[in-house]
């Protein structure tokens, strides 16, 4: 945000559209594999997480797609003026420069859709590999920063930690008093159909977004909702993107997105310019959403091939 916000207001894009650009960007990355949120709900929903990867390529495409285009129609409804043509030679240049970093992600899945390593492990030889790169390619890395870096890491991963396991605590609850059960009958009871369950689900996930953080909404409600899913004759990897976008959604939502405080601390923008610059992004991601909940192929097509 900090790199990405300055340049756009200066090419004419004005405070609302960027900061909304920024806010709702940032979201989609839980979205395209490699995501912690699908490893997530894979393990509490008992699925395959490299399916789950696969399956969020093409809505995760999808997204950036729509989004892309919204943000040219806007810019060409701005008059914002062009940086530059295209230049092959800088763009070639550049390319080789960032190969080392550009090869990471590829590092990672390929690791694990070639069955080299569980998504953890290969998380662990893309940290080795990008402190080699930092400290002897770029330069850039001292290794007091690596030391920094695992501090915060070791911070972070215990309040993830913490998170689990209060939300296995507060699954087992739920699970001795039988609300799973319970919420199960009731939506039996009202007989809905395939479509109608997924537009009751998005609706609750889009709400609980906007409250939860993406670890605490996936481990909480991930219990609740497959058993469910299963009985209604839903894919479960299909609804796991749905979930997963949902909750993406929900995350730079008015009034309690997370997003929007972090942009607004990060940016140094009002509220109610973010709030209303993030809306019409809201509003393409939410049609995305849409096409995702009710075309399961586009999230299953490639899954088929694993």
């Amino acid at each position: 945000g900090k790199v990405l916000y300055p340049g756009l207001i200066r090419d004419g894009y004005g405070a609302r559209f960027s900061s909304g650009l920024v806010s709702s960007s940032g979201a989609i990355d839980i979205v395209i594999p490699p995501s912690i949120a699908m490893i997530l709900y894979g393990a509490s929903a008992e699925q395959s997480v490299p399916k789950l990867f696969v399956a969020g390529i093409l809505p995760g495409l999808l997204i950036a797609a729509m989004m892309a285009a919204y943000v040219v129609a806007m810019a060409l409804r701005m008059g914002v003026k062009t940086s530059g043509g295209f230049n092959l030679t800088h763009f070639l240049r550049t390319t080789w420069d960032a190969g080392p970093a550009l090869f990471m992600p590829v590092l990672i899945l390929a690791s694990i859709y070639l069955g080299l390593s569980s998504p953890t492990e290969a998380g662990g030889f893309a940290c080795l590999y990008a402190i080699l790169v930092g400290r002897f390619v770029y330069r850039t890395l001292r290794w007091n920063d690596v030391f920094e870096a695992a501090i915060r890491s070791a911070m972070l991963t215990a309040q993830i930690l913490a998170i689990v396991a209060t939300a296995a605590l507060f699954s087992w609850i739920l699970t001795v008093n039988g609300v799973p059960q319970a919420l199960v009958s009731a939506l039996q009871s009202l007989r809905l159909e395939p479509w109608a369950f997924l537009i009751l689900v998005n609706i609750i996930l889009l709400i609980v977004g906007c409250f939860l953080d993406p670890t605490s909404a996936i481990l909480v409600l991930t219990p609740l909702f497959v058993p469910i899913v299963k009985i209604v004759g839903i894919d479960p990897i299909h609804f796991g993107i749905v979930m997963t976008v949902n909750i993406a959604i929900g995350m730079f939502t008015p009034p309690f997105g997370l997003n929007i405080f972090v942009a607004r601390l990060v940016l140094r923008v009002p509220l109610e310019t973010i709030y209303r610059g993030v809306l019409p992004f809201a509003a393409v991601q939410i049609l995305a959403l849409l096409i995702i909940t009710y075309w399961p192929e586009l999230s299953l097509i490639l899954t088929r091939a694993l």
